[in-house]
């Protein structure tokens, strides 16, 4: 006799036997025990889950000779014929060849005769996605009204090719992923029948590499005890299934940390010698990346995840997530570039030397913080006079150099000469600096407006802001309370009395640097012309910033 590989062996018999799919499992045991069959059930999910066999298990229930029971025999004629896939009244039907008009004609035209022996008419359509758009349309009525002799079983791993119109005449079953737990449990199983010794982590790797298919964990077995016979190691599974060992992915992440560049390269040299892919070297790399997102994210409570224990525990503290993010996206960009390049060799190495030089990435929320920090530092440093002779930092002595154009020699709560006025044009001047300064520590967008103004004076406690009349769209969003009462709040502790403000849009229109012009003598036609730098948003957003200006340097 001719072998017969492992997945057709150990292939699933009865509800009982399915790994994986309790609900679908309860809920057809309860149709059957309840007369509750409906004639059409459409099986979808991932390949090697057990879709077929459901489909098997499912007619066999309805057909067996001691049925309809939700536990078929297996002994009967009809049960074995049906586990063999060569039954008369069980028609297992591959949808990729017989998917044109033609063949579901013929279908219909069976439907209508009689089973030749079991209750029902059983038609099993595998990969009915692949059927035409003419051949669906044709199926459609006997689909809705089939005879009560006939059931249909659609499996499907491409559910989304179906038409809305099949789907809504089945019932669907989505049929999930095999948990790795589940695997091992069926593989061990498999292992103590064959008489083979297998280590636990050999396993382990094996149920990984299935990626939740018990047919692909079972193909894997398979190859395995050909070329192992009775032990299967973890050493035997690394090379059988082309898979990088440990000490070089670990090798690899501390290159990572430590910022080695050569041992980084001298790895990725050894793993593509041993005739390894620069695809399932980035595979098994973002494998790792995602336990370690995944524990700093939600720790080691997260159960949907079977963590690398060496991994989790060197480096799950030690890279941020925001880092691993940024792994994720240069290792990402690597593979798709890789998938047919003849420079995959190079891309690789480029891609670990980026990820070997990267600093430790922060998230956006910190580097706001760290901005608005500096910021106010600015501000403050701004408020103070720059003194050749104290005790600061050189740096700081030349961002303040640089910074500070015009130096206030008092702080904000120094109290005014006189009461409620603010005195000569000079005091009045700087203390209205103040002013905008402390709005400029409180709310920039407030003391961006309000600086386009003009100070128009002081007088019976009412300051006095005039814009120019391209300007009123400042005047209407400062006269809105809150941003009124800020101003107010701000000049009454520069002032210490109460202050009113009186917003104003000049009737001419003209600017201040406008009338200053024409005063002294020039008119519009003489004026310099616009620096088209100042022009830019960039710049003028960090002259907003810094309080500064634009100096032109002659080379």
């Amino acid at each position: 006799m001719s072998y017969v590989v492992l997945a057709r062996r150990y292939r699933p018999q009865t509800f009982e036997d399915l790994v994986g799919q309790e609900p679908i499992v309860t809920t057809l045991r309860n149709a059957i025990r309840s007369d509750r069959v409906a004639h059409a059930y459409l099986l979808a999910g991932p390949r090697g889950v057990g879709k077929t066999s459901m489909a098997r298990i499912l007619s066999k229930a309805l057909n067996c000779k001691h049925g309809p029971t939700d536990t078929p025999c297996n002994a009967c004629d009809i049960c074995r014929c049906i586990s063999e896939g060569n039954d008369i009244d069980v028609l297992e039907i591959d949808g990729a060849s017989n998917r044109g008009i033609d063949e579901v004609r013929n279908i219909r035209q069976n439907a209508a005769y009689a089973p030749s022996r079991g209750r029902y008419k059983i038609y099993i359509i595998d990969e009915v996605h692949m059927l035409t758009r003419e051949a669906f349309n044709a199926l459609l009525k006997t689909l809705e009204e089939p005879p009560a002799h006939v059931k249909f079983i659609f499996a499907t791993t491409a559910v989304n090719r179906l038409p809305e119109t099949v789907q809504s005449r089945c019932q669907r079953f989505d049929f999930r992923n095999i948990s790795v737990h589940d695997i091992e449990k069926r593989l061990l199983d498999i292992c103590k029948s064959e008489g083979v010794q297998v280590e636990p982590s050999a396993i382990h790797m094996i149920a990984r590499y299935a990626r939740g298919g018990l047919r692909d964990s079972q193909s894997v077995l398979d190859q395995l005890l050909s070329f192992c016979k009775d032990k299967i190691s973890p050493e035997d599974v690394n090379f059988v299934l082309g898979c990088i060992g440990e000490d070089k992915i670990f090798g690899m992440f501390e290159s990572f940390v430590k910022k080695d560049v050569s041992t980084a390269l001298r790895i990725v040299d050894e793993i593509l010698n041993e005739g390894k892919t620069s695809g399932e070297f980035i595979d098994q790399l973002l494998s790792c990346i995602r336990e370690l997102l995944i524990f700093s994210s939600c720790g080691p409570e997260a159960k949907w995840i079977e963590f690398t224990a060496p991994l989790v525990q060197k480096y799950g503290n030690s890279i941020s997530r925001d880092t691993l993010m940024y792994m994720v996206q240069i290792l990402s960009d690597a593979r798709m570039r890789t998938t047919d390049s003849l420079l995959q060799r190079i891309l690789l190495e480029i891609a670990v030397i980026k990820l070997c030089r990267m600093e430790s990435v922060g998230s956006l929320y910190e580097i706001a913080e760290k901005i608005a920090s500096l910021e106010d530092r600015l501000v403050h440093l701004k408020s103070q006079p720059v003194k050749e002779n104290e005790d600061i930092a050189p740096a700081q002595k030349a961002v303040a150099r640089h910074i500070v154009s015009e130096p206030v020699s008092e702080a904000y709560h120094t109290p005014p000469g006189k009461g409620n006025d603010f005195g000569s044009a000079g005091d009045e001047k700087n203390l209205w600096e103040k002013v905008l300064l402390m709005i400029q520590s409180k709310k920039k967008s407030t003391w961006a407006l309000l600086k386009e103004g003009r100070f128009a004076g002081f007088k019976d406690g009412e300051i006095a802001i005039e814009f120019p009349g391209n300007c009123s769209f400042h005047k209407e969003k400062l006269d809105q309370i809150e941003e009124k009462k800020l101003i107010e709040q701000c000049a009454k502790e520069v002032v210490r009395g109460n202050v009113r403000l009186k917003l104003m849009v000049s009737k001419n229109g003209s600017s201040e640097k406008t009338k200053s012009n024409v005063s002294a003598g020039r008119d519009s036609s003489d004026q310099q012309p616009v620096d088209p730098v100042l022009s830019e948003p960039a710049v003028k957003k960090t002259l907003d910033l810094f309080g500064g200006h634009v100096v032109k340097v002659n080379k």
